[in-house]
């Protein structure tokens, strides 16, 4: 079993976004299943299906499940996964594109 917070890391160690999963009783130590796929969902994905398909088994035990853009804000849409992790790729990397654009890494 896992806890909460091993859940939600690991949801973003492999899909890329971040989740906050709260349980039905409020509680932070409930035990739940462990997060075991062993690759990320595809990005064509909506949040729906992925919702459906990889955290049905959550379902008895959660509250709610807040999913997170690159920003920190909650999505308030259904957006593909790969539009989601795009958010985290601007939200981290952006100085990466900007040195890209400008010339100071090679494209080799």
């Amino acid at each position: 079993m896992a806890s909460i917070k091993q859940v939600e890391d690991t949801i973003f160690n492999k899909e890329g976004f971040r989740v906050k999963l709260t349980a039905l009783d409020g509680k932070k130590s409930v035990a739940l299943p462990p997060y075991d796929y062993e690759y990320m969902a595809s990005n064509k994905w909506k949040l729906t299906d992925w919702r459906m398909v990889r955290m049905a088994r959550y379902i008895p035990f959660l509250k709610s499940m807040d999913i997170f853009r690159g920003d920190g804000t909650k999505t308030t849409t259904d957006l593909r996964l790969g539009n989601l992790r795009d958010t985290y790729f601007a939200e981290f990397c952006e100085d990466d594109m900007r040195s890209l654009e400008e010339g100071r890494i090679s494209r080799d």
